[in-house]
């Protein structure tokens, strides 16, 4: 009866060991990384999803990105949204590393806010990088990226950007205005020596 309990005893700590999580020391505290799919749009919330898009743009010497959001309207009626809502933008390395914003300056008047009416089923585009950030020049090898109010000099490689919306409530807008916050799928951004290279 002795060795029947011992034993007993024994596979009852196994089980219990076993049954224990294994946390894995070395991903705490680091950002999980979602990957990103090409043109994926955001959840709807209250009717309207969204998606980033960036594009590189040489404008000789300098090198920047423009980045758009598209807006989808799944509602059954238009709605209306402001050109220039608050974004919120993080930047990421290869890594899952948050980039370190650079130091800018402007020039140039500030773009002046518009309203844009979303007909039901159908999506727009809205530009909304900092165009009047200064733009480094080609033998620098870096290209700007500048949006809601921070700016990264980009070197070759591989980035993911995320972007927040925040959709106010604004005096005098149009009675059917859109008012929310939408987290968009995060883009890739692939910055290459050939891209950089000076011509």
């Amino acid at each position: 009866m002795k060795k029947l309990i011992c034993r007993l005893t024994t596979l009852a700590v196994f089980v219990l060991v076993g049954a224990l999580p294994i946390i894995n020391c070395s991903t705490v505290g680091k950002k999980p990384i979602t990957k990103p799919a090409a043109n994926a749009w955001s959840e709807p919330v209250k009717g309207l999803s969204g998606r980033v898009r960036v594009a590189f743009e040489d404008l000789n010497p300098g090198l920047r990105h423009a980045v758009h959001v598209e807006l989808k309207n799944h509602t059954l009626n238009p709605v209306a949204v402001i050109s220039h809502p608050r974004i919120q933008p993080e930047l990421f390395d290869s890594a899952g590393k948050p980039v370190s914003v650079s130091g800018f300056s402007m020039s140039g008047p500030s773009p002046i806010p518009q309203w844009a009416v979303i007909p039901r089923d159908a999506y727009i585009g809205l530009r909304v990088d900092m165009q009047t950030v200064g733009v480094p020049t080609r033998k620098h090898g870096m290209a700007v990226l500048a949006v809601g109010g921070k700016a990264w000099q980009l070197g070759a490689g591989a980035y993911v950007l995320e972007i927040a919306l925040a959709f106010k409530k604004q005096e005098d807008a149009p009675p059917n205005q859109w008012v929310g916050e939408l987290a968009l799928p995060p883009v890739d951004i692939v910055v290459t020596m050939q891209m950089l290279a000076e011509r």
